[in-house]
């Protein structure tokens, strides 16, 4: 009887082992893989993270490409209508309808649209009304 005991206990040690094979390997799971497999998963992961990223930029460029078709510009990074005007300074770009003016905050560059109508107060960047 011990060595029914002892062989049931042997096999069902060997069945746990088994039982964990690729397929059961989760990197969130302490022990789940041996190293190597463990590294294989998580390059898959990061493989499969990659691919749709790349996927997402070319989307991406998909939509500037078709948008750049239709008779508009960059401005900076911003894509304006043929018509806009742009208003830039060293680190980014707006566009503002036809007839908008540029007003830009004296020391920090900031920009702000004003529109047709209104004035630019030069020595604060604010748009002020007429």
């Amino acid at each position: 009887m011990v060595q029914v005991i002892r062989f049931l206990a042997l096999a069902a040690l060997f069945v746990s082992i088994g039982a964990q094979d690729a397929g059961s390997c989760d990197p969130a799971t302490p022990g789940s893989c041996d190293g190597e497999e463990s590294a294989l998963v998580q390059q898959s992961l990061r493989s499969t993270a990659m691919s749709s990223e790349i996927a997402g930029l070319k989307d991406r460029l998909a939509k500037l490409e078709a948008a750049s078709s239709s008779g508009g510009f960059f401005c900076k990074a911003a894509y304006c209508a043929n018509t806009a005007v742009c208003c830039r300074n060293h680190a980014y770009g707006l566009c503002g309808s036809p007839g908008t003016t540029c007003c830009y905050a004296p020391e920090s560059g900031i920009i702000n649209l004003c529109a047709p109508g209104s004035k630019c107060n030069t020595h604060n960047g604010h748009c002020h009304s007429r």
